[in-house]
């Protein structure tokens, strides 16, 4: 009996945990998202900037 009881109680926490691990795995895969598109941005404002000091070392000569 006490085993049921237990079974009853905690009978939805397979499918909690299952959907937990699913919610990871998208949450996961937007952060590495973001995480490349920030990759991305500070690359381009890198060139921008490197550019941009060519170009003002070339108008102050």
């Amino acid at each position: 009996m006490g085993e049921k009881e237990a079974c009853m109680e905690h009978s939805g926490c397979e499918a909690r945990i299952t959907q937990c691990e699913k919610n990871d795995v998208d949450i996961f895969k937007r952060l590495r998202e973001v995480e490349m598109a920030v990759w991305k941005a500070a690359g381009a404002s890198g060139v921008v900037t490197a550019l941009l000091v060519v170009v003002l070392e070339r108008v102050m000569k």
